[in-house]
């Protein structure tokens, strides 16, 4: 059974979406808030970098007064504690999120989740705020990108909303092996999931890109996105604090997007946009 390593921060000042945001290089599997002065972070040992994230805390401001224990965690199923939490949502009425082991719902559209370690139950605001917005776009017959997949969640719903082909890709192999057996327990058909950055994407043009990920990866990611979208395309955003939606705006706005609709929650905010 893997080993982690848990960092708790202590006197966060309400700054938990922050740190988690600026903490994304750092291979943490999980995050969980403990109250508004504190957060907990979860790593596989072996993934862990003591000294590099060490230098990354001591040279960023907001880290200046917040302090941190870094322990080792008793063995235990971390998959089975996360499923103990996983209940059931509905999205817009329409979409229902739920565990293999929960009954089935009445809703258009049931997506069947695996939570495992890796992100994109629907839980998180980031996430229901893109499966939302999905809802209210046409995606009969679209070629899709889904963009750092998770566990594929979004790209079993654009399969389910009609899209004809999704390419689906992230950097971490559990996310990527967490994605085929997702796509394997819905049925899907028309995902092809990948293993890797945006280099691994096929080079060709997508009617719909979705792109859950940080506010980092975007900026990083947006220029080659961009020239996997087709004109009159469109792209949504996410993972990205209310603090950092500017840098996107500005950004997209560089690249001739049009903004369709933008959601918040939680201090998070989506954007959708079409490519002009």
């Amino acid at each position: 059974m893997p080993s982690y390593k848990i960092i708790t921060f202590y006197g966060t000042q309400g700054q938990n979406d922050l740190l988690v945001a600026l903490l994304d290089n750092f291979n943490f599997d999980s995050f969980e808030e403990i109250d508004e002065q504190s957060l907990k972070a979860y790593v596989l040992t072996e993934n862990f970098d003591k000294e590099s994230f060490e230098a990354f805390i001591s040279s960023i401001a907001v880290f200046e007064n917040i302090s941190y224990d870094i322990d080792d965690l008793a063995d235990k199923n971390w998959n089975e504690v996360w499923e103990s939490s996983f209940h059931p949502i509905i999205i817009g009425e329409q979409c229902t999120v739920r565990a293999p082991f929960h009954p089935a719902s009445q809703s258009q559209y049931e997506i069947i989740i695996e939570p495992r370690m890796a992100f994109g139950t629907g839980h998180h605001a980031t996430t229901s705020m893109v499966l939302e917005m999905m809802l209210s776009i046409n995606f009969s017959h679209k070629t899709v990108l889904d963009f750092g997949c998770g566990t594929g969640i979004l790209s079993i719903l654009a399969e389910k909303l009609g899209a004809q082909e999704i390419q689906a890709n992230d950097i971490e192999e559990p996310a990527y092996l967490n994605t085929l057996d997702n796509a394997s327990i819905n049925t899907c058909s028309k995902i092809v999931a990948l293993w890797g950055d945006v280099k691994i994407v096929p080079q060709k043009s997508y009617d719909i890109i979705l792109a859950n990920v940080t506010t980092n990866t975007i900026q990083e990611n947006i220029d080659a996105l961009n020239s996997l979208l087709k004109k009159e395309g469109e792209i949504i955003f996410s993972g990205i604090l209310n603090e950092q939606k500017q840098s996107i705006k500005d950004l997209a706005q560089s690249l001739n997007f049009k903004l369709v609709s933008e959601k918040n929650l939680d201090n998070w905010v989506a954007l959708h946009y079409i490519k002009l």
